[in-house]
């Protein structure tokens, strides 16, 4: 009978170690994921923009709740941010005077935005922004100069800067995806027509914009730390490849990857409000 017991015993202890180490090979697969996918997200931020359409699905499928997955996303993204203006500033590439003259208005406009989006629905204006991108995508495939060319806006363009970045906040503060694409259409009215240049002051703003997010969702517990900064793992390497790529390759890679993109985040907005809508 003792033997029984010990035996019984023991087969417990056997199968609760292999419960527990199984359990520890899932965690690491999906931190592993997490990592990939914000490596992804961080080439994909860094060049053009909306990279979070990535990660968040990943930390849902982690099994965060949707707010706790949207404020732990903002981590990674403010670590690819940071580590892709590094890269740009190092290379000689960041206009600070620039970037911190535009990030002024576009500070003011988040919390205008944020408290819209305490009063209106914003799931109701995603598929008129989501035609938009698609639109302005069709725009510059047939104009690629409208963007990606010199002396682009005259002297008039260039009085309003500061409220189309303003603008920008109030959006950044309502729905925020697609900011990326959004600074780099509005970098056309400065007239380099460097691309690369318009990136590294959008990561600047964007990196000073999720800063903010961030500690307003730290303040208010809706933060993981743990995968949240698993994933800037991944977010720190793709903004740093990231980087790198828009400097070696220049405007035709960030072109390249500014339709692609606006082109899938105008469909996913657009399929997101019908799905929403028909369910």
């Amino acid at each position: 009978m003792r033997r029984q017991r010990l035996s019984a015993a023991s087969f417990f202890c056997a199968a609760t170690s292999l419960c527990i180490a199984s359990q520890r090979v899932n965690e690491v697969v999906w931190y592993l994921l997490l990592i990939v996918a914000g490596f992804l997200a961080g080439v994909v931020n860094t060049i053009a923009g909306g990279g979070s359409f990535m990660t968040l699905p990943a930390l849902m499928l982690f099994g965060l709740d949707p707010k706790i997955a949207n404020g732990t996303n903002r981590v990674a993204v403010l670590f690819s941010s940071g580590a892709a203006v590094v890269t740009f500033h190092r290379h000689g590439h960041l206009d600070r005077e620039l970037a911190n003259r535009l990030t002024f208005p576009t500070m003011l406009g988040v919390p205008v935005g944020a408290w819209l989006a305490v009063y209106l629905p914003p799931d109701a204006f995603e598929p008129v922004f989501g035609a938009i991108f698609l639109v302005m995508a069709v725009v510059l495939m047939l104009n690629p100069k409208r963007i990606a060319a010199a002396n682009v806006g005259s002297v008039s363009s260039r009085r309003w800067i500061k409220p189309v970045f303003f603008a920008i906040g109030i959006y950044v503060g309502f729905i925020q995806a697609g900011m990326g694409i959004l600074i780099l259409l509005a970098m056309s009215l400065t007239n380099s027509g460097d691309l690369v240049a318009s990136n590294a002051v959008k990561n600047w703003i964007g990196f000073l914009v999720t800063l903010a997010a961030t500690v307003m969702f730290a303040i208010y517990g809706l933060i993981d730390w743990l995968p949240g900064l698993v994933m800037a793992v991944g977010n720190v390497i793709g903004g740093v490849v990231g980087a790198k790529l828009a400097i070696k390759k220049g405007n035709r890679l960030i072109f390249g990857f500014l339709i692609v993109v606006m082109i899938a985040t105008g469909l996913k907005l657009i399929v997101t409000s019908v799905y929403q809508w028909l369910g």
